[in-house]
């Protein structure tokens, strides 16, 4: 199994959808939107920005083993 990490989020997967999720975003480019606070009697808005991706992901390799035990331990509690 191999994690692969998206922004904040890690997400588990077998070898061969990862490394096909790898190849989909190779080469990606972000979105995003940049908030503009209202200064000086002026309207807030927003900007938008397209730009090449710095490889905002990244892939791990997790044993068989290690992947068996946390499947078993489930979801954590929020305490």
């Amino acid at each position: 199994m191999i994690t692969i990490r998206v922004g904040y989020q890690q997400y588990i997967m077998d070898n061969a959808k990862a490394v096909k999720l790898a190849e989909l975003l190779e080469g990606t480019e972000i979105y995003e939107a940049k908030y503009h606070p209202a200064v000086d009697g002026n309207d807030s808005f927003n900007t938008y920005h397209v730009y090449p991706s710095e490889d905002n992901f990244t892939l791990e390799l997790v044993p068989s083993s290690k992947y068996q035990i946390a499947k078993l331990a489930g979801k954590p509690s929020k305490d």
